[in-house]
């Protein structure tokens, strides 16, 4: 019987990072996996994250297990982080957090809540090109999904209109999955003006907006790169926010991220977090604990903090310089025929050109 699996779909990003990781040529060009490198081309560990490691081998914690829903504090620190200070919503107690394999497993959770929670089932709203994890994911839970097209690659321009459409013709209270900044992979954003008219679209609908925060502090800014997620928040709606500090804190191979579920009322944010209690005990039982320790001791502390802002900050700064850099390359130097403006309209990690 066992003989008889069959073997599993092709996976470019699995084959593409074999090969890279198997090239010897010291003059390789990872541009597979999504990872922040300095000038060399190799992982750059954060100072802040060298310092707080050192601080944690002085609490002496060991390796227990973490509680099922994650570690409270580190929680307090995400929640914050993603909704801002002084959010109402959070201090209402109508969020729903919990601690998470990274982007990836809130992604994995959230969508499993809505296929075994939710009744009936949602039909969920994916734009195109978009991470090639969303529809095996939810293929994978049993939820139908709709593709429409997110960005406009004639323009290489975000395609407004083909969203407002999609969400118009929506059946009502469908979920529609958002990067709240730095779009992989197109790189291309709503603007503050346009998830304005988003969230208006989106409410006469009563639909359910999913936002994945995975590169929070890469684009424009921390508090900018929350704007929609705290927009949102602050005019009512439930919905669903998947948070990683894969990339901004570079914390990749620990698998740090928490999932928030906003719901209306702390009642239904109580029953929402017990709810999600379960699907982690019944599936991983809790997550590891490293990375959101390393978190907590940097947001715990005012230096560290800081010392990660400004790390952030150039890291971002450089990821500008290098979009410049492609731009006076592409049209100045090698003429390459097209228009290359988008490099440098967009932001974060990625571009998207066919």
């Amino acid at each position: 019987m066992l003989d008889d699996i069959e073997a599993g779909p092709p996976d470019p990003m699995y084959t593409l990072k074999k090969w890279a990781d198997g090239d010897t040529c010291d003059q390789k060009a990872d541009l597979g996996v999504g990872i922040y490198r300095n000038e060399a081309g190799v992982y750059q560990e954060m100072d802040c994250i060298k310092q707080a490691k050192v601080e944690l081998s002085k609490q002496s914690l060991g390796h227990d297990y973490e509680v099922t829903t994650g570690n409270p504090e580190f929680l307090h620190h995400a929640a914050r982080l993603i909704f801002g200070q002084d959010c109402s919503r959070l201090a209402s107690n109508h969020v729903a957090s919990v601690q998470t394999i990274s982007g990836t497993g809130a992604n994995h959770l959230a969508v499993l809540l809505l296929a075994k929670c939710i009744v009936p089932q949602p039909k969920v709203f994916i734009g195109t090109p978009s991470w090639g994890n969303y529809k095996p994911m939810l293929d994978l839970v049993g939820l139908s999904t709709v593709e429409y097209s997110h960005y406009d690659e004639i323009e290489r321009t975000l395609d407004f209109p083909s969203i407002l459409a999609a969400i118009a013709s929506a059946p009502r209270q469908s979920v529609f999955i958002f990067q709240s900044c730095c779009h992989n992979p197109t790189g291309a954003d709503p603007s503050p003006e346009q998830w304005h008219e988003l969230a208006m679209a989106l409410r006469a609908g009563d639909h359910i907006p999913l936002f994945d925060s995975a590169y929070q502090g890469l684009g424009r800014g921390l508090d900018e790169d929350s704007f929609a997620v705290r927009l949102f928040a602050k005019l009512g709606f439930s919905m669903i926010v998947c948070q990683s500090f894969s990339k901004n804190f570079g914390l990749y191979g620990e698998r740090c991220g928490a999932l928030h579920v906003l719901c209306g009322t702390a009642e239904a944010a109580s029953a929402t977090h017990d709810r999600l209690r379960c699907l982690i005990r019944w599936e991983f039982s809790s997550s590891p604990a490293y990375g959101s320790r390393l978190v907590n001791i940097i947001q715990s502390s005012a230096y560290l903090k800081q010392m990660w802002a400004t790390e952030l900050s150039a890291m971002r700064h450089r990821l500008y310089k290098l979009r410049q850099q492609l731009h006076n390359l592409l049209s100045k130097v090698l003429k390459t025929p097209g228009h290359w403006g988008h490099i440098i309209e967009e932001c974060g990690l990625f571009s998207w050109v066919t």
